[in-house]
């Protein structure tokens, strides 16, 4: 068995110049939804029918096995398809055609499709893989399902014995034709020797002017070779994406879905509709999110974790028993076991949080590996630093590492305390057990076990508030 994955759409509702199947759901372009969902049948070649910015699908698809047809102008489905004849026209099987553009579908629904058209086949005493074969009157399956509303869907119109007799569009469909709630899910398994023959006696004799892929149907059916249906059950799975409301529709299905798997796997999940996931997290079992939390790209979180509500995480690995307070974001970070973040802090740009940490409210940490037991709760920048283990770094601390051309690395030491609202001018280094006073500026290293301290003369003016009162009074009399 071959595929065809149509990809060659603009997407003119999408108002978008970026192509139909690159729109993203869960941080991944729907082609690659059906991109996966086709492994599931195993194809010994997978076509990719390209068109609107082909490089840019081609690139997204990244296949080196694949191969990719272009149909240069958009004449319909029947004419997509043709495009890819090249890489098809000698081949003695069975062809899955599917758009690029409806990501719900399942790959096990693909899978169990192909049983089906196995078992027809079998009835008949053939096999789908015999190479010999000549298929008399099995042409192949299309794939439906039942609406409530199959407004927009082309309608299954079917004879004696569950044949499908042909599909008719809806602009093309009659007042009695438009009551059938079966309907084309685009998905079809068709025998390419007998898909050729009907490509070629194609029409465009339509509303839309175009090459309908759906006439193969009624052309095969005239010839004595017959499609049937197979019902996918859940509607949902053929839902196509037209504009960037379905999108935003199909997207909400595929979220639930996503939740409800690490729901079911161990993970408690709070007020679901307001939980964010993409496809590509990880989640251990005892993780526990909380409302309105978002966790997006290559992001993993370990056993025992827990997030609270309003936190961002990207492309981030959480450690077991970590605890991410309110309004926190957390960026191509790691954060180790047992640590807690936040609230309102802000961990970015490949910074590591050793275990047990302690980084709390309105503390950012920028490209910066922090040692084990170090504490940092209050009001402070730590930008390109290496800290040891066993700090504390007190409120409104900053380490000064940009120069206004080039950034430059602080380091503190193991055991080291700074005093709140020290600043660090880098480079600088700041020994073992050293002490900052707070309200210091230092701009030279630091020994092992030394305290440094910077900062002006405390001077005390007597009687400065009522001298000042005096001059005021004096000058408005004058």
């Amino acid at each position: 068995m071959k595929a065809i994955i149509l990809s060659a759409g603009k997407g003119t509702r999408f108002k978008s110049e970026k192509p139909k199947v690159l729109h993203k759901l869960l941080g991944k372009p729907m082609i690659f939804y059906v991109k996966e969902a086709v492994k599931w049948i195993k194809p010994e070649e997978v076509i990719f029918v390209v068109g609107h910015k082909k490089e840019d699908v081609i690139k997204e698809i990244n296949c080196k096995s694949c191969k990719f047809a272009v149909q240069e102008k958009q004449l319909g489905t029947g004419d997509a398809v043709k495009s890819s004849l090249e890489y098809w026209k000698d081949f003695d099987g069975y062809l899955l055609i599917i758009n690029g553009d409806t990501p719900l579908i399942k790959g096990q629904t693909l899978k169990d499709a192909v049983n089906y058209l196995n078992a027809l086949i079998n009835y008949e005493g053939r096999q789908i893989n015999d190479k010999n074969y000549q298929n008399k009157n099995i042409a192949g399956l299309v794939l439906t399902a039942k609406l409530d509303n199959p407004y927009g869907y082309g309608r299954i119109i079917k004879g004696k014995a569950g044949v499908i007799d042909k599909i008719v569009e809806e602009k093309d469909a009659s007042p009695l034709e438009k009551q059938i709630n079966e309907v084309n899910s685009g998905i079809y398994l068709i025998y390419a020797p007998f898909l050729k023959e009907a490509l070629n006696k194609l029409t465009s004799n339509n509303k839309q002017n175009e090459y309908y892929l759906t006439d193969v149907i009624e052309i095969l059916k005239n010839e004595g070779k017959y499609f049937y249906s197979f019902d996918v059950g859940d509607f949902t799975q053929i839902l196509g994406v037209n504009d960037r409301w379905e999108l935003s529709k199909a997207e909400k299905i595929l979220k639930t879905q996503f939740l409800y798997f690490w729901a079911v796997n161990g993970a408690t999940i709070h007020n679901p509709d307001t939980v964010w996931i993409d496809f590509d997290v990880s989640l251990d079992k005892d993780v526990e999110i909380y409302q309105g939390v978002s966790l997006r790209g290559e992001t993993e979180v370990l056993e025992g974790s827990v997030i609270y509500e309003n936190c961002v995480i990207i492309n981030s690995k959480i450690g077991k028993n970590v605890k991410i307070y309110p309004n926190t974001v957390i960026e191509n970070s790691v954060i180790q076991d047992n640590a807690e973040i936040g609230p309102f802090a802000r961990i970015r740009n490949n910074t590591v949080i050793g275990e047990n940490c302690s980084i709390g409210n309105f503390v950012e940490v920028k490209n910066s590996q922090i040692g084990s037991r170090t504490n940092a709760k209050h009001l402070t920048y730590l930008g390109d630093a290496e800290i040891g283990k066993n700090v504390n770094i007190g409120a409104g601390t900053i380490t000064c590492n940009y120069d206004g051309v080039n950034k430059h690395k602080t380091i503190i030491k193991d055991g080291a305390f700074i005093g709140s609202d020290t600043m660090l001018v880098a480079p600088i280094t700041i020994g073992e057990n050293a002490y900052t006073g707070s309200g210091s500026v230092i701009t030279k290293d630091i020994p092992d076990n030394a305290l440094a301290v910077e900062r002006a003369k405390l001077k005390i003016l007597e009687n400065y508030a009522n001298r000042k009162k005096e001059k005021k009074e004096k000058n408005e009399s004058c």
